[in-house]
């Protein structure tokens, strides 16, 4: 080899090494401009709790409103207007439940997401393998939405533009595309629940009119339906109604990232930051705020799937799983409908990728010895990426799929019943719960409202009695016994957990045999 060929190779050596160094410092210099922007915003560690009732709970309630909603007057016709509606009703109310049993417990453990809340109740080890679950599932859920997304699009286009339906801007995967780029990845990218409140409403608005118009519709029965509706209807069919009515109830994974954010009174400013460790009357203000969200939102979902549910199967005997499929492609009313369903799962993918990017987060994060992070707080090239990286990734799968297939119902099915059922089952039995049961107001805050000196007395006379008799060692000895009994989980939580337990086995193996057999 010559001189010239070394000195060649050399620069060409240096040549790469300084393109490869100028594409690292504009990456550097474009992620430190995103993390300034006020769309990515600044990352501190701690969380910003300016969450108010009414936009937590359209947050909550868009968690749980997507393509599920659909298929409930499939699963009334199922299981006949009767049973469906009392089958809905159970649902909802076994999800208020558990979603009440999820937040107590992070309360309690002082945990902001729900992979969080299983380190600090079972360990590292449990939260990672949940941490894998919470992402197989939600980004199966994302998917899902950008293939909504994509037949609405195309829906929509062929009612209205006739020939022009087969134009490359009328194909599924230019809506995906475009829709992805520019409304998807920028909500994504937002690092707060709260600031998606807006975008929520859009779910809540678009559940409210398509039960609307179906109600209306409803009144007339389809001139086109042989079949007739009936009030029970149970038999093999009806196995696979169960886990379609359960799992559009599901926002478990997202509840306590809203809880976290959620401030303890609505005169809390926009921005205003918290610690973690609030006053315990602070504490239970802002607990009372989230049984209202809680409350509100599984109620608002209700009446939505109700409506929508009994109303369709009324009028639609032979209703589809997808209800607007069951209505004239060309109704302007339905098409509507479509439009606005396909903006709820625009609205929807952001909230349930915010949950996925958390867990995701902390999975990198205890592999790698990241340093850990509230949700939404990792730093900026940590942020980005991974929603880049997210977003990018379930784009491509919906390309290249229509349907999710029996592998993510399956697991679907699995995550769904461990996370809405299960792990709250587990909590409940969990020693910290049981302390958390027996907190009771400090004394102290009982003499807030008296004057300075009563205050004083009854304060020290206390102290007096405390030390007096808290120095018996009897006492001592018989409250240690007390206390540990008090740990112990009562027979009425062993029966609620055991009986939540039946219920996830019950709707993942009814939502197996229906994949697999039916």
């Amino acid at each position: 080899m010559t001189l010239e060929t070394l000195e060649d190779d050399e620069h060409a050596h240096h040549g790469t090494h300084d393109v490869l160094h100028e594409v690292m410092d504009m990456t550097s210099s474009a992620m430190e401009a995103l993390s300034r922007s006020a769309l990515v915003g600044d990352a501190d560690g701690t969380v910003k709790r300016h969450g108010t009732v009414v936009g937590s709970t359209a947050t909550l309630a868009n968690c749980a409103i997507g393509a599920g909603v659909l298929a409930i007057p499939f699963a009334i016709r199922e299981l006949g207007y009767a049973l469906g509606g009392i089958v809905v009703l159970v649902a909802a109310m076994l999800v208020a439940y558990t979603l009440l049993v999820l937040v107590r417990a992070g309360s309690a453990f002082g945990s902001t997401s729900y992979q969080g809340l299983v380190k600090d109740a079972f360990g590292l080890n449990v939260s990672r393998a949940v941490s894998v679950v919470l992402i197989v599932y939600l980004f199966g859920s994302c998917v899902a939405y950008l293939i909504i997304i994509g037949d609405s699009y195309t829906k929509v286009v062929s009612a209205f533009a006739g020939d022009a339906a087969s134009a490359w801007w009328a194909n599924r995967r230019f809506a995906i595309a475009i829709i992805g780029a520019f409304v998807v990845t920028p909500l994504s990218l937002l690092r707060e629940m709260s600031r998606l409140a807006l975008a929520s409403a859009m779910a809540v608005m678009a559940l409210g009119y398509t039960a609307t118009v179906i109600m209306c519709k409803g009144l007339t029965p389809a001139a086109d339906s042989t079949a007739l509706a009936t009030a029970f209807k149970l038999d093999i069919g009806s196995i696979s109604a169960v886990p379609i009515v359960v799992f559009a109830f599901q926002c478990h994974i997202q509840v306590l990232a809203i809880f976290s954010e959620l401030g303890s009174s609505e005169t809390a400013q926009s921005g205003e930051i918290i610690e973690l460790h609030d006053s315990s009357a602070s504490e239970r203000r802002r607990m009372k705020r989230m049984r209202v969200v809680i409350a509100l939102a599984v109620g608002v979902c209700f009446v939505g799937y109700i409506s929508v549910g009994e109303f369709a199967y009324i009028s639609h005997p032979d209703v589809t799983s997808n209800v607007l499929d069951s209505y004239d492609k060309n109704d302007k009313a339905m098409l509507l409908a479509t439009i606005l369903m396909g903006c709820s799962a625009v609205s929807s993918f952001p909230v349930n990728h915010h949950a996925a990017r958390a867990a995701l987060d902390d999975l990198l994060a205890s592999a790698f010895g990241w340093e850990e992070c509230a949700p939404g707080q990792s730093p900026a090239t940590r942020h980005v990426s991974q929603t880049l990286g997210f977003v990018l990734i379930a784009a491509v799968v919906s390309f290249a799929v229509t349907d999710l297939g029996k592998v993510f119902e399956l697991v679907g099915a699995t995550c769904g019943s461990l996370v809405m059922f299960v792990i709250p089952a587990l909590l409940l039995v969990h020693p910290e719960m049981r302390a958390e049961n027996r907190d009771t107001l400090d004394p102290l805050e009982d003499l807030a409202g008296l004057d300075d000196v009563t205050r004083e007395l009854l304060s020290s006379a206390r102290d007096l009695l405390e030390r007096d008799f808290g120095e018996d060692a009897g006492d001592i000895e018989e409250d240690v016994v007390g206390i540990s009994r008090l740990n112990s989980p009562g027979v009425g939580a062993i029966v609620t957990a055991t009986t939540l337990c039946l219920i996830a086995l019950f709707v993942a193996t009814s939502n197996v045999y229906v994949i697999f057999f039916r």
